[in-house]
């Protein structure tokens, strides 16, 4: 037997310790000590590093040479673990003795040689894992945003709020709005209704015969002359077109409103229809795929 002491990359949770622990043993060795990013193992003669990382490729993990990026996964663990800190302890630690601290070195030594490596500052990737956590806690909705700000020991809401914008280019405010268009934030229908109603979709519209009828302008209006969009669909089922979807539709006169249906089989030919007509380019759909991507 041997003795390896192996550095991970991207172990980053008890998940990963847990899949590391059960691939060594499977792998015949004995796992002395295991924390996260380091492993040591008492291991058969057979068994070497690049077998060893051959099975960890699957699960995004790596083995680290390299001390400059072993220290550089260590800076990134020992950010991470500030964070949860900043959520468990009542205590005040500085960020920056945090780091000297856990790394072992001057944090001027640990920035400098953190921002020749990955191009920005140490302090910039604690503000970016910051405002994840933020995110995370938004889409959670267990807490408002006073209850996150203190959470995560930030001085004031605005000052969690100013910080979110710098990093994310998008208010909170806004950020909740691309979450409910990613179908994540409805807990019902009545609440995507009220939320579009206020956004000035005040009309009614129903199906009639292959029309939409609104009786609030008492009016019917063929499909293909009006300006259709998704905006929500609860329960989604590829063979019924979805449960509960709503559209937003928009006539030539600029009036708005909604239809909501229940779809089903018997109108699948009418939603096909329908579907047909979705403008993918309205002002609403246009703001949701510029920014979807914030919300990864």
């Amino acid at each position: 037997m041997k003795t390896i002491n192996l550095n991970i990359k991207n172990m980053v949770c008890q998940s990963c310790i847990l899949v590391v622990r059960n691939e060594l043993q499977s792998l015949g060795a004995f796992v002395s000590t295991i924390r996260l990013g380091h492993v040591t193992i008492h291991a058969p003669e057979s068994l070497t590093k690049n077998i060893i990382a051959e099975r960890f490729i699957s699960y995004g993990l790596g083995i680290l040479e390299d001390k400059e990026q072993i220290l550089m996964e260590e800076i990134k663990l020992c950010v991470q673990q500030y964070l949860k800190k900043l959520e468990s302890s009542s205590q005040e630690i500085k960020f920056s003795d945090f780091l000297a601290h856990e790394i072992g070195k001057n944090y001027n030594f640990i920035s400098k040689h953190f921002s020749k490596s990955q191009g920005i500052t140490v302090e910039t990737y604690y503000i970016n894992k910051r405002v994840d956590r933020v995110k995370e806690l938004l889409k959670y909705d267990e807490l408002n945003l006073s209850e996150i700000a203190v959470t995560l020991r930030y001085s004031s809401v605005h000052y969690l709020s100013s910080q979110f914008k710098r990093v994310t280019g998008i208010s909170v405010s806004d950020y909740k709005e691309v979450m409910r268009n990613e179908n994540s934030y409805y807990k019902n229908l009545s609440e995507a209704i009220d939320d579009f109603r206020e956004k000035g979709y005040s009309y009614n519209f129903n199906k009639k015969n292959d029309c939409l009828e609104c009786k609030d302008l008492c009016a019917s209006f063929m499909i293909k002359d009006l300006n259709i969009s998704e905006f929500y669909r609860f329960d989604e089922n590829e063979n019924a077109a979805g449960k509960s979807v709503i559209y937003g539709i928009e006539t030539k006169d600029g009036l708005k409103g909604l239809l909501i249906e229940k779809s089903n089989l018997k109108k699948k030919d009418f939603f096909k229809k329908l579907s047909a007509q979705v403008n993918n380019t309205s002002k609403e759909k246009l703001s949701y795929e510029n920014r979807r991507n914030i919300i990864q």
